[in-house]
């Protein structure tokens, strides 16, 4: 089975609220639960990269980490997060695009 990563290197089988909570980002288009906390109606990661850059992932991007980075998941530690962060910048690193979106 072909694991689908969300453009910004989460890897959604990985992810505790897949696929209950979250049917991954192609599906919801980036409206994501945690909008909730931070106001907005799109995740920021997911707007630019493919609304605006219309690129695959953020592998792509030549400013990753971006500042869109930093934003922290208010839900988990200062800790949960600087983990979470280096194993989505290794996922898009180390991603090779096959031709076909997840």
């Amino acid at each position: 089975m072909e694991k689908m990563m969300s453009c910004c290197g989460v890897v959604c089988g990985e992810c505790e609220y897949y696929p209950e909570g979250c049917g991954g980002c192609d599906k919801i288009k980036g409206q994501v639960f945690w909008l909730e906390y931070t106001e907005g109606t799109v995740c920021e990661i997911y707007d630019c990269c493919m609304n605006k850059k219309q690129y695959h992932n953020c592998g792509e991007c030549e400013e990753l980490p971006c500042g869109f980075y930093d934003l922290q998941d208010p839900t988990k530690t200062e800790e949960e997060n600087e983990k979470g962060l280096r194993q989505q910048l290794i996922n898009l690193r180390g991603y090779e695009y096959d031709g076909s979106k997840n």
